[in-house]
């Protein structure tokens, strides 16, 4: 994954490789106990650990570091450059198995989005950098490349259900629960959580694309 995507705030950058100073600023974020496991995986216990999982899990998928751009940086007093301060990523949807897969109201209305052409994002932000909107601006970033340069059909998110301030974060960028899959097991860190399941689809997101910029539905076909 080549593509770099800039918002008003912040940089969504490939993660660069081989690079101590990448990987000990992934490590200060990674390595919070209160990250790793609401994502399924658990703290980074070195910076060397760090650099392990940029060379083997991000740089190998569409994986983007997120940084904030040095001009909204120093007005909040942070370091700037290109330091990442999270990750945001889309990956291929997971299999939706369990009661879900059993529901016939949830395949009525959403088995069309659960083919090839749809993606699944993940994000998470570093503890010292919530409550700034970021997760929000890098989510609304990565939607809009989904749909406006990869043409996918629909976008998944999942989150704990406990976790509710994920769930915020996909409710502000249009991404309607859809669902919840219970007792799923995360063997990263050997824990059983429900999850609630997100989605936004092509239609959706260009509909409400044109009703903010006055011009109606807009829909590529």
């Amino acid at each position: 994954m080549s593509v770099t995507i800039e918002t008003e705030r912040l940089l969504l950058r490939p993660w660069k490789t081989g690079d101590m100073a990448e990987a000990e600023s992934l490590f200060r974020c990674a390595s919070d106990p209160e990250i790793g496991p609401l994502c399924g995986w658990p703290p980074h216990e070195t910076p060397e650990e760090s650099m392990a999982v940029i060379r083997d899990v991000f740089a190998s998928s569409a994986n983007w570091a997120i940084a904030v751009r040095g001009g909204a940086a120093a007005a909040t007093g942070e370091t700037g450059g290109d330091a990442p301060v999270g990750c945001i990523d889309l990956k291929p949807l997971r299999h939706i198995d369990g009661d879900l897969a059993s529901d016939a109201a949830f395949g009525e209305r959403y088995g069309r989005y659960l083919g090839g052409n749809a993606l699944e994002v993940g994000y998470w932000i570093g503890r010292p950098f919530w409550g700034r909107g970021y997760a929000t601006e890098a989510l609304r970033a990565v939607l809009a490349y989904a749909f406006e340069t990869l043409r996918v059909d629909a976008v998944w998110g999942a989150h704990y259900t406990e976790n509710a301030r994920s769930g915020h974060v996909m409710d502000r960028c249009g991404m309607t629960a859809a669902g919840e899959s219970h007792h799923n097991y995360f063997s990263l860190i050997d824990e059983y959580h429900d999850e609630t399941l997100h989605v936004v689809t092509a239609d959706e997101w260009w509909r409400e694309r044109g009703a903010a910029s006055g011009v109606g539905s807009v829909i590529p076909r």
